[in-house]
């Protein structure tokens, strides 16, 4: 019976749409809180009212959750603000709603309980900024509620419907809504991004580089509506990139990754697609062995921004003790011999564009769609071919 009023209270019997995000995994403690205080729920329907502090760390004691004096062994808590309409807050950021502790062996795990509107909102304020242009903003919001949407039952093992980070997308709170936000999702009520009548996948990313990722060349599978378009995009920040490696370094990494390279001899780019990403690449040994990785497992080993990159080999000295140990007469270095001081290790330096799977919406590319006067359902239509604006 408590927890019923606690759910008509936060407004679920008027008809709101509550979604379930995890704000936390397995961790083994978590500081939360209100500005009144707080209402602790077990799953017994007994209550603990905490208002001697705003804030209150939640810890894991084996099979039990301690929390200001108590400890519990309830598999789950419910706690909300002492006034519903105050927000609540988890390890420093606020959110709307109220949140469940669930028990679990490996830790804690965390969940908001939300409006959709208001999640809504947070994900648009925390993929993009909601400074960019009202069009960029909608379409935002159109794509994060169809991807919502078709992943509703994604994270159920874990107790939840959606994760708060790029597992799902990205959710920080109130402190990313703000009336833009909201107007955006007010304006796009109910929108989604519909093929042949069905959700779409919709997959988005920060920056293409130029040229979006088909589907099938980065995950394998065909796709009608993911396929590679143009994105203009320069005016992101990481349109362009560099990174170099050493040899032992990328070595070490593929050893880690039980890659059991012994002399890395080259490195190849295999079945480019249409931008130029590859679906995988070519480790090659001095020994004749040939190792192949998916393309965007390698460029998560290596930390690299996109799958879009050259490789260029950079045979450049690098010394690698003190300069003063040697002594140079430069003005007759040249005149007696020709010396060949090339480190054999040599570097390789990866040059690419993009941020991000690169397939579906590029982010800035919507961005400077926008700002050339394309509307929303226009920036959905050139990244997501062939589908159109349904509801839901």
């Amino acid at each position: 019976m408590v927890v019923l009023i606690v759910f008509v209270m936060l407004g679920q019997a008027r008809g709101q749409e509550i979604i379930k995000i995890g704000l936390l995994d397995d961790v083994q403690e978590s500081v939360i809180g209100a500005e009144d205080g707080l209402r602790v729920l077990e799953d017994n329907g007994e209550s603990i009212s905490l208002t001697e502090k705003d804030v209150y760390q939640f810890e894991k004691k084996g099979d039990n959750i301690g929390f200001a004096d108590n400890q519990l062994t309830s598999e789950s808590l419910i706690i909300y603000p002492q006034d519903f309409n105050s927000l609540i807050s988890v390890n420093g950021l606020e959110y709307k709603g109220y949140i469940e502790i669930l028990n679990r062996p490996q830790g804690l795990t965390v969940i908001n309980y939300v409006d959709f509107k208001n999640y809504l909102s947070s994900v648009v304020g925390s993929e993009v900024s909601s400074s960019w242009p009202m069009e960029t903003l909608k379409a935002q919001v159109v794509v994060a509620r169809t991807y919502a949407l078709r992943n509703l039952e994604s994270h159920l093992s874990r107790g939840y419907n959606l994760s708060a980070t790029v597992r799902s997308q990205a959710y920080k709170g109130v402190g990313v809504s703000n009336e833009r936000t909201q107007r955006a999702v007010k304006e796009t009520e109910g929108e989604v991004v519909v093929y042949n009548g069905n959700l779409i996948s919709a997959v988005y990313h920060s920056t293409a580089g130029g040229q979006t990722a088909a589907g099938a060349t980065v995950w394998g599978s065909e796709t009608p509506y993911l396929q590679s378009v143009s994105s203009n995009d320069t005016e992101s920040p990481h349109y362009s990139w560099e990174k170099v490696y050493s040899r032992e370094e990328i070595e070490n990494i593929l050893r880690s990754r039980g890659i059991s390279i012994k002399n890395l001899d080259r490195i190849k780019l295999e079945d480019k697609g249409p931008s130029s990403r590859p679906r995988s690449i070519s480790v090659y040994d001095l020994d004749g062995s040939r190792y192949s990785i998916n393309s965007n497992q390698f460029r998560s080993w290596l930390d690299l921004r996109s799958t879009r990159f050259a490789i260029k080999r950079d045979n450049s000295l690098r010394f690698k003790i003190p300069l003063n140990r040697f002594s140079f007469d430069l003005n007759n270095l040249g005149k007696s011999r020709s010396f060949n001081l090339t480190d054999k290790d040599g570097a390789y330096r990866f040059v690419g564009n993009g941020w991000g799977h690169g397939v579906g919406m590029s982010q800035w590319g919507a961005y400077q769609m926008a700002k050339e006067g394309y509307s929303y359902d226009q920036i959905l239509a050139h990244y997501y071919q062939g589908t159109e604006i349904g509801t839901r």
